[in-house]
């Protein structure tokens, strides 16, 4: 096996481990059944360093979904449907979005 092999198997044991069941719907296509990692009140700083906010993300595994979600895609966890804002970062393994 190879690191880009092991790194891929290892996140599915830690998002089993840590993340929560979750249902990303595409603008277009079936829905696909996935754990999730959610975090919220994440403190985000803009260019001027008196602009702070506290946002949600969501972190997913890229292998996990049908492509890289795009604004206005949504995911559902528990109850509550979160809508992408933005991708904050892609690692090739994984996906960290704003949600609102």
């Amino acid at each position: 096996m190879s690191f880009t092999d092991d790194a891929a198997a290892m996140m599915d044991v830690v998002f089993d481990a840590i993340g929560e069941p979750g249902t990303f719907s595409p603008a277009t296509g079936d829905d696909v059944s996935l754990q999730v990692s959610v975090n919220r009140d994440v403190v985000q700083q803009g260019f001027d360093a008196t602009a702070w906010t506290t946002e949600t993300t969501i972190e997913a595994i890229l292998s996990d979904l049908p492509h890289e979600p795009n604004r206005g895609e949504t995911f559902t966890v528990g109850s509550v449907t979160y809508t992408v804002r933005e991708i904050m970062e892609t690692d090739g393994y994984t996906v960290k979005m704003v949600v609102r």
